[in-house]
């Protein structure tokens, strides 16, 4: 760390209760911290896929993985370090009771996006001072 300086003031504690979210901005760059159980993480507020905001998405813990993932197509992502996990899920929905011509549009948006490829996001350090919850300021 260069000093405190770099931070900035994002929220207070209590303001991320633990196992939730919340959006910041930072001179324009979207991120969202997360709270696991005291702990808190930076990472970017839009997905690598196709920029959905994560903050809507979910947060899931395991032994191994701090794991959040998108509200659009359920891509995940591995909170501390970034890594995309999984790809998109583009199916699974059923049209049966759509008009043809709607499932047909549907049908043709997931091939294309299907092509759209997923990115690993950025984190941040974060840092609790005394209950107020600061983000590395981006460079």
């Amino acid at each position: 760390m260069n000093g405190e300086s770099d931070y900035v003031k994002v929220a207070l504690a209590n303001e991320i209760p633990p196992r939730s979210m919340k959006h910041v901005d930072i001179g324009g760059k979207e991120i969202v911290v997360v709270n696991i159980d005291g702990q808190f993480y930076a990472i970017d507020e839009r997905c690598g896929h196709m920029n959905a905001p994560l903050s809507m998405g979910q947060i899931r813990v395991n032994t191994e993985k701090k794991i959040i993932s998108c509200p659009l197509h359920h891509a995940t992502f591995d909170i501390i370090t970034g890594q995309k996990l999984s790809e998109p899920i583009m199916s699974g929905m059923d049209m049966s009771s759509l008009p043809k011509n709607v499932q047909d549009y549907f049908k043709k948006a997931g091939e294309i996006l299907s092509y759209v490829k997923t990115n690993n996001m950025q984190t941040y350090q974060v840092i609790n001072d005394n209950n107020e919850i600061k983000v590395k300021i981006p460079a």
